[in-house]
């Protein structure tokens, strides 16, 4: 289950970086466009752009082993998530939603750090697909001695 406190970090403007592999082992990575933690607490969604992670999702739907990280630009304060696909689906008005309100969240994040809102805004992209993950694993990587830790 995905701990209180991280489940409130995942509700703020976090930077989310979708890793995956290959069958041979090689890394990829992509960038996600909001997350959504399931009802259960044992889930997450994750909102991707087709164009931009073709790759990551030919792994995912070859292995669908997966490990997100989700950083708060402000405070660095960060948590991964490891897991195993569940579904690739269309993104509904629900996921649309989701994503709006990340969004939301993820430009007053960057521009809390200095980066111009018109080249945030400009950066982000409308996500088609959503990616339901279940979590298996959850760990610290906040910089200190409790990186790396499972939580």
């Amino acid at each position: 289950m995905i701990p209180s406190a991280i489940v409130d970090l995942l509700k703020t403007g976090v930077s989310i970086m979708v890793g995956t592999r290959d069958q041979s082992l090689m890394p990829d990575c992509t960038r996600a466009w909001g997350i959504r933690v399931g009802r259960n607490r044992r889930s997450v969604t994750i909102f991707l752009t087709e164009a931009i992670s073709r790759t990551t999702l030919r792994n995912l739907r070859e292995n669908g082993l997966v490990a997100i990280t989700c950083t708060r630009p402000t405070d660095h304060v960060a948590c991964q998530l490891k897991g195993r696909l569940h579904a690739i689906r269309s993104a509904d008005q629900r996921d649309r939603q989701a994503s709006k309100n990340w969004h939301r969240e993820f430009v007053e994040e960057l521009v809390a750090v200095g980066a111009p809102a018109q080249l945030v805004e400009a950066w982000i992209t409308e996500p088609a697909l959503a990616v339901d993950i279940e979590v298996t694993d959850v760990f610290h990587q906040t910089p200190g001695p409790r990186a790396g830790e499972k939580v």
